[in-house]
């Protein structure tokens, strides 16, 4: 049964795997971090940003406006820049998120995608939604650095609850 403190608890296990994810990739030349792998959006740095801006959207569909497009990498072309800007849309989100009641959690909410069409989503689906998504563009993100022949990390659900539970 999905609860708002379950949810709670994904989107901090979402930012600490962001985090390690970031942190290793922070490691990388800026020469890889933004070469073409040509895999998914093609650079670290695209994947960044295309991750964010996942986010970003969704969050602002929540709020009740629509986004006309995705964030473009252009728009975040350092790594100083994605990371003032996610620091934003984290702020956001963990204000929706410690706002969230059992009853919003519940409601459907209707909103456009970016091509105009109209869809009617449960809050609480698109919630998970954003966190699993998080996962794909993480584990996106690891296989571009592997290509690369950086170190990679473990960024699972399990790595985040088994660190909660020893620093307890």
């Amino acid at each position: 049964m999905m609860t708002v403190d379950l949810i709670r608890m994904l989107y901090d296990y979402n930012y600490w795997a962001r985090d390690l994810v970031w942190d290793a990739a922070e490691k990388l030349s800026d020469d890889d971090f933004m070469k073409n792998t040509e895999y998914s959006w093609g650079s670290i740095h695209n994947q960044f940003v295309m991750a964010m801006s996942n986010e970003w959207v969704w969050f602002t569909r929540l709020r009740g406006e629509t986004p006309k497009a995705l964030l473009t990498p252009e728009d975040y072309p350092n790594r100083d820049s994605i990371r003032t800007k996610w620091r934003e849309i984290e702020a956001q989100v963990r204000g929706y998120i410690n706002a969230m009641t059992k009853d919003r959690l519940q409601e459907e909410f209707t909103y456009n995608s970016l091509n105009g069409n109209t869809h009617s989503q449960g809050v609480g689906e698109v919630l998970l939604h954003v966190v699993n998504s998080g996962t794909d563009n993480r584990a996106q993100i690891i296989a571009m650095m592997h290509l690369l022949g950086a170190p990679t990390i473990e960024q699972g659900l399990i790595f985040y609850l088994r660190e909660r539970q020893e620093s307890g």
